[in-house]
């Protein structure tokens, strides 16, 4: 299977297409450098240049993701999450490929128990808007595949951002902010199984515990020097409207992510490599 992944030095495509490469074709993109393909989804012609090369499945990772730096700027979240959709689309239909839209559990406002792919989207925040304009432009078309997922955690390839936290002095982290965070490994195998599925997915974690709770757990964990400081939504100063509760669970399939032991368990080999990580 050839797969084309947008956004593949980020966080999370770098990871997709570590592990993709190890039993497909997998071409990966970025604004430039790691060997990856250079190319600007707002440059409509290269967009539907790369698409037209032949892919079967094209994962895309790119756009703006901090919810901060998307309420600061909504016109640059928009203009860079929601206004290369269509042409993108267009590219990826003419070319005969499906498109895996990498979502948010930001679309919902935090108010339930725990939401579903039928639940009704109520964003909050800027981010969470551009993302539902996004999914509505996908899901106008036949075939393709959303993925809503909730906070992702643990090493990536060439954006380690989560784990070099933990060679900082401090790390502040809500109580008041609960969901069941993703194992960022355990991501391309539950894509690979839902590959064939259209419409909305979910997928996420089996724990459900606070960002307190999960980097406190992490820090121990790996034995870290950042000191984990407890905040909530009196103690800190908002950059943005964060929903409180983001369970995420399926009614279309039983897929879940590891629970944190598990995943930390996967983190051994990481023990003495934070300074390293910081750096990178």
């Amino acid at each position: 299977m050839r797969i084309l992944i947008l956004g593949a030095s980020g966080f999370v495509g770098s990871a997709l297409h570590a592990q993709f490469a190890a039993n497909h074709e997998v071409v990966g993109t970025s604004r430039g450098g790691h060997g990856l393909v250079p190319v600007d989804l707002a440059d409509t012609g290269a967009v539907r240049a790369l698409v037209g090369q032949g892919f079967d499945i094209v994962v895309h990772t790119a756009g703006v993701v901090d919810l901060g730096a998307a309420q600061r700027d909504p016109v640059a979240a928009y203009a860079a999450n929601v206004a290369p959709m269509v042409p993108l689309l267009d590219a990826i239909g003419d070319a005969g490929a499906k498109l895996v839209y990498l979502s948010t559990d930001n679309v919902f406002d935090g108010t339930a128990e725990h939401y579903d792919e039928s639940a009704t989207r109520t964003p909050i925040n800027v981010y969470g808007e551009t993302k539902v304009a996004a999914e509505d432009l996908v899901l106008e078309r036949d075939r393709h595949l959303v993925v809503r997922l909730p906070l992702v955690y643990g090493p990536s390839p060439l954006s380690n951002k989560f784990l070099a936290r933990f060679a900082t002095p401090e790390i502040q982290a809500r109580t008041d902010i609960v969901c069941n965070p993703l194992y960022l490994p355990s991501l391309a195998p539950a894509l690979a199984q839902l590959a064939d599925e259209a419409g909305v997915v979910h997928i996420a974690g089996a724990e459900t515990l606070s960002r307190y709770e999960l980097m406190t757990r992490v820090r121990d964990h790996l034995a870290a020097p950042a000191r984990v400081v407890a905040t909530d939504r009196f103690s800190t100063v908002q950059d943005c409207p964060r929903p409180l509760r983001l369970v995420m669970r399926s009614i279309r399939h039983s897929l879940t992510g590891p629970d944190v032991n598990t995943a930390l368990a996967d983190l051994h080999w990481i023990r003495g490599h934070l300074l390293t990580l910081a750096k990178e």
